[in-house]
């Protein structure tokens, strides 16, 4: 599976509105994408509002964290293309202040995921037994 993720920055005394997110920006944003590139992502994971490893709301890096998930690279690729149309870039952009303190980062990475956590534990205390 392969993701771009929207990293979006936080600033003090902004808050990352996630209804705005969820019930305006996404549906834009999914519009824009099946109209221009007759894509659709598998799913949508959104991180966030989040917190900064000392647990305090003002200490993240970010406001939010935009998972948008594929299942093959070409999707992944051809959907960061989506800002080099000029009515996706426009309104995209256009609607970044109603939610976010300002233009997200992009990430595109493959995603691995680890689902046989016990035997990880369990290989974990067979070595501390040596």
């Amino acid at each position: 599976m392969y993701m771009l993720a929207f990293l979006y920055p936080a600033a003090p005394g902004h808050r990352f509105d996630t209804a705005h997110w969820k019930d305006v920006h996404l549906p834009l944003g999914l519009g824009l994408t099946d109209k221009h590139l007759g894509i659709r992502p598998r799913k949508i994971l959104l991180f966030g509002p989040g917190q900064g490893g000392d647990l305090r709301p003002d200490s993240a890096p970010y406001g939010a964290i935009a998972a948008v998930m594929f299942d093959d690279r070409e999707s992944v690729e051809r959907f960061a293309t989506l800002f080099e149309f000029e009515e996706a870039a426009r309104r995209l952009s256009a609607d970044f202040p109603n939610y976010t303190a300002g233009p997200p980062a992009i990430l595109v990475s493959e995603v691995k995921e680890v689902t046989d956590i016990d035997a990880m534990i369990e290989h974990f205390y067979a070595g501390e037994a040596h």
